[in-house]
């Protein structure tokens, strides 16, 4: 649908000749005005991020598409920075600023919330990690920005469902992307509760023998809680979509009646359409029906009713025409159409109908949002760059809190190559033969990569203590909070394992979970000891 959601499209005049008082009382009570359609654009974010608007001149290197990649992930970039910054300063108020009183400095010495032993990150404590807060925000954030087809609503063409249908945000496609895969997946890090996991296996610090039990109790904590936040997001989208959209509220009521009533409703299709086809409100009567416009649909309507029950045979096929001449815009096969007409079905008139509102459609299209225009998006991201440059080398003392901006600063440098990374990790999901063709390998690459280099990187901190300059150490640090914080998620994680919790296959959920907990337990676990104990050869003591 080229209208999007930000606006309604205006009918034609010999369409608007049609809407009598009756369509007056739907429109009021589905909140959509009398002179318009309100159509809803496609929901998948990644599938869109390659659509042109328009092709350049053939020499011209910057296509439309690589335009669109290149704004993407600028975006993509800044709400990396924007999550992972968000991050830090929670781990600052629920970790470090317990552990080293007085290194934050936008906290007093008695402000700090400490949910873990002494506060402390990586290197000492239980089962509670300071990042879990941060952890549980993104879940819940994530949650909030599921799709209306997701939490089964009426109108599956929303993006996000907590918002208006007719709000232009909904047609943000990108920013959806940048704050999903981007701030969500940055807020959320999987590498570091890990990391903690591996370092309470070894027992690190605490002169006390390994804690394997208390680290599979932290793995579980870890996965029910942010399990948790995500569906009380999904929740709340769900409860603000009914109070922003009380006509798809009303729908929804109306739809379960019908539903009730062996009526299916077939829920791709466009607002109008979706509502007027299966007759949800039965008090609407429209006049001089055989001679205008909107009579072509009611003609159509008149002729398939029977087709519509649950229980007929030719349901699926009726499903299957009108998702394809009303939703994807594409004329009829031969097939059919032959078929159709033998049942009776007039397919004349819903051609006339699709061909009215395409026509209504097409002189309504709008141009593409501002916020997507290479002008635009460049200055946001290059100011964000330069301020994170700026940050770091006005933070040049070696007092402790310039010591920790510094590190703050430079990771979010640093963020954007994991958040971009893993967005481009996640086109392998789906990507296994059968019988694994659902497992989100993409996902499980991105947190098992990021889960190495992080263990990697307190290891080799480790190993090297006292021994490089503190741009080095830094640079260890900005790497596993910045790179692998980045690069791993546990929203998008989440996200997927719920989905695939879903019954009859709900296996498949516990499956994917298990695997990448073990399998990213496992490689740390291997690699911490190689190199801290056969490299290293010593027992760390903190």
């Amino acid at each position: 649908d080229n209208t999007g959601v930000g606006g309604a499209a205006t009918w034609p005049k010999n369409m608007a000749a049609t809407v009598g008082a009756a369509d007056i009382e739907l429109a009021s009570r589905a909140s959509a005005p009398v002179t318009g359609f309100v159509a809803l654009a496609d929901d998948g974010a990644n599938s869109n991020l390659a659509s042109a608007s328009s092709l350049p001149p053939p020499s011209s290197w910057l296509t439309d598409s690589r335009r669109r990649t290149i704004v993407t992930c600028m975006y993509m970039s800044v709400f990396a920075v924007m999550g992972c910054l968000l991050r830090i300063g929670l781990a600052q108020l629920f970790g470090e600023a317990c552990k080293n009183p007085g290194s934050v400095g936008w906290l007093a010495a008695g402000e700090p919330i400490c949910v873990t032993d002494q506060g402390r990150v990586s290197r000492e404590g239980g089962i509670i990690f300071a990042d879990l807060p941060a952890n549980l925000l993104g879940c819940f954030v994530m949650g909030m920005m599921q799709t209306a087809a997701v939490l089964g609503l009426p109108s599956k063409k929303m993006p996000v469902a907590w918002a208006r249908s007719s709000s232009a945000f909904q047609n943000w496609d990108i920013l959806h992307l940048a704050i999903r895969t981007g701030f969500c997946g940055s807020l959320t890090t999987f590498s570091s509760w890990n990391s903690e996991m591996v370092i309470l296996i070894y027992a690190v610090g605490n002169n006390r023998r390994t804690q394997v039990g208390l680290a599979i109790l932290g793995y579980i904590i870890g996965i029910e809680t942010a399990l948790g936040s995500f569906v009380f997001g999904k929740n709340v989208a769900s409860w603000l979509h009914n109070w922003m959209n009380p006509d798809l509220a009303w729908e929804a009521d109306a739809s379960r009646d019908r539903k009730a009533k062996g009526v299916h409703i077939n829920a791709n299709l466009p607002d109008f359409e979706r509502r007027y086809l299966p007759e949800l409100d039965k008090e609407v009567q429209y006049y001089d029906l055989e001679v205008h416009v909107v009579g072509m649909l009611e003609r159509w309507r008149a002729t398939t009713k029977q087709a519509r029950l649950i229980t007929s045979d030719e349901l699926p096929l009726l499903d299957e025409i009108e998702t394809h001449v009303l939703v994807h815009k594409m004329d009829l096969t031969e097939n059919a159409r032959e078929k159709a007409e033998k049942l009776g079905w007039d397919v004349k008139a819903l051609e006339a109908w699709a061909s009215s509102r395409k026509a209504n459609e097409s002189s309504g299209e709008n141009d593409k949002p501002l916020y997507e225009q290479m002008h635009v998006a460049l200055p946001i991201f290059a100011i964000v760059i330069g301020l994170l440059a700026f940050g770091i080398g006005i933070c040049n003392e070696d007092t402790a809190v310039s010591i920790t901006y510094r590190t703050m600063w430079y990771s979010c440098l640093l963020a954007p190559l994991g958040a971009i990374c893993r967005w481009k990790l996640s086109s392998l999901n789906g990507k296994l033969r059968n019988p694994w063709s659902w497992m989100p390998v993409g996902t499980l690459t991105a947190n098992v990569l990021a889960c190495i280099i992080s263990i990697t990187m307190i290891a080799v901190e480790l190993l090297l203590h006292g021994t490089v300059s503190e741009w080095v150490t830094l640079t260890f640090l900005a790497i596993k909070i910045g790179i692998a914080g980045c690069l791993s998620t546990v929203s998008t994680f989440i996200s997927e394992a719920s989905s695939l919790m879903a019954p009859p296959s709900q296996y498949k959920g516990y499956k994917y979970v298990l695997l990448t907990l073990i399998t990213s337990c496992l490689v740390g676990v291997a690699l911490y000891g190689w190199i801290v104990y056969v490299i290293g050869g010593g027992n760390p003591n903190y």
